[in-house]
C-alpha cells in the first residue's frame, strides 16, 4: 500500500489537471483530462478504487528553444492508441470567433467532445489570448488539433521563453495523449520581420499505424501562399487557416511520410520566396520519444503514458 501511495503521489506530482492544484514552481504542468475518466464523479470513485488505476503521467524537459529536441515518456504505455490502418486523413478549418475583450487566458478543463488545446497551469503569464483551434484533422484515424494565440515577452523559470507575438500548437490525439509541439513566429532562430515561421513534429507510439511526422507553422499578412516541395519535385499548395482577430496570423499543416525530404515555402503575391523551412524530421522516430524541430520550434510535449 506504501508503494501504490507513493505511486499516486508521483504522478500526481508530474500532471496535476487544473480543477486539483498548480504544479510546484519550476515544473511544466500539462493539464490534459483523459477519456479515462467520463466525469468527476467517475474521477472520485476512481480515486477511492486507486488500486485498480495508474494515473497518467508526463515528463518535464528544458532545452534551448528552436533547432532540435527530443522529449522521452516515462515508463509505461499509451493507454489510449486510437490509430486505426487505413484510417481517414482529413483536415477542415475550425469555425473561429474573436476573441473577448476580457479573455480569460487562464488554464481551464478539457474534454473529448471538444477539439484539444494544450492548457498549463500558470499559462496566463505570457498569454495574451486563450488558445483558439482553428483546423482539426485525422491522421490513420487519430484526432489532431491545431490551435492559434498571441504572446507576451516571458523569460521566468516555469516554461520555456517566449520573445512575444503570435504563436500556434500542433496537437494529436483525442486529448493530446501523442504529444505535439509549439510554435511562433519570433524565436531565438527568426529574424525580428520574420514573416514565416515552422517546426516538425515526430511519434511513433501508436504500434497501429507506425510513425507520425507532421510540420506546421504559421505566417505573416505579407505571404500569399505556402507550398510543400517534396525533394522529388513534387509540390502541393497547403490550406491556410484564419485565426481569430487580435492574432495576426495564418496557420498551416502538413502530415507527410516518415523521414521524406523537401521544404515548405512561403511566397508573396508576386511569386518572391519570403521564407522556407526544410523538413528536419529526416529519420523517422522510433519508441515513446518525441521528436520536435525547426526554427519556429518553442516546445516538445511528450507522450502520456500510464504503467
Amino acid at each position: 500500500m506504501i508503494d501504490l501511495e507513493d505511486r499516486i503521489a508521483e504522478s500526481l506530482h508530474h500532471r496535476a489537471p487544473v480543477f486539483v492544484r498548480p504544479m510546484p514552481k519550476g515544473t511544466v504542468a500539462r493539464v490534459r483530462l483523459r477519456q479515462m475518466i467520463a466525469s468527476f464523479v467517475m474521477l472520485a470513485v476512481v480515486a477511492m478504487l486507486a488500486g485498480a488505476v495508474s494515473f497518467l503521467s508526463a515528463v518535464p524537459k528544458s532545452y534551448h528553444p528552436g533547432g532540435r529536441a527530443t522529449v522521452h515518456a516515462l515508463p509505461g504505455t499509451l493507454p489510449n492508441p486510437q490509430g486505426v490502418q487505413g484510417g481517414v486523413d482529413d483536415a477542415t478549418a475550425a469555425p473561429t470567433s474573436d476573441p473577448a475583450p476580457t479573455e480569460d487566458t487562464a488554464a481551464h478543463g478539457t474534454n473529448s467532445t471538444v477539439p484539444y488545446t494544450e492548457q498549463v497551469v500558470g499559462q496566463e503569464a505570457y498569454l495574451l489570448t486563450q488558445k483558439h483551434v482553428v483546423a482539426v484533422g485525422h491522421v490513420s484515424g487519430i484526432e489532431w488539433s491545431l490551435a492559434a494565440y498571441d504572446t507576451q515577452p516571458y523569460s521566468g523559470d516555469q516554461f520555456v521563453h517566449f520573445l512575444g507575438g503570435q504563436c500556434g500548437d500542433l496537437m494529436v490525439g483525442d486529448q493530446g495523449e501523442y504529444g505535439g509541439i509549439s510554435f511562433c513566429l519570433h524565436t531565438a532562430e527568426t529574424a525580428s520581420d520574420s514573416a514565416f515561421a515552422m517546426a516538425g513534429f515526430g511519434n511513433a507510439s501508436d504500434q497501429n499505424v507506425g510513425p507520425i511526422t507532421v510540420y506546421a507553422g504559421l505566417v505573416g499578412s505579407q505571404v500569399a501562399t505556402v507550398e510543400l516541395r517534396l525533394a522529388d519535385g513534387a509540390t502541393q499548395e497547403l490550406p491556410l487557416y484564419d485565426a481569430p482577430s487580435g492574432i495576426d496570423a495564418r496557420f498551416f499543416e502538413v502530415f507527410v511520410d516518415a523521414g521524406i525530404g523537401g521544404r515548405i515555402v512561403a511566397l508573396g503575391s508576386d511569386g518572391a520566396e519570403l521564407g522556407s523551412g526544410s523538413l528536419c524530421i529526416s529519420q523517422a522516430p522510433s519508441g515513446t520519444d518525441n521528436i520536435g524541430c525547426g526554427h519556429g520550434l518553442v516546445d516538445v510535449s511528450s507522450i502520456v503514458t500510464s504503467s
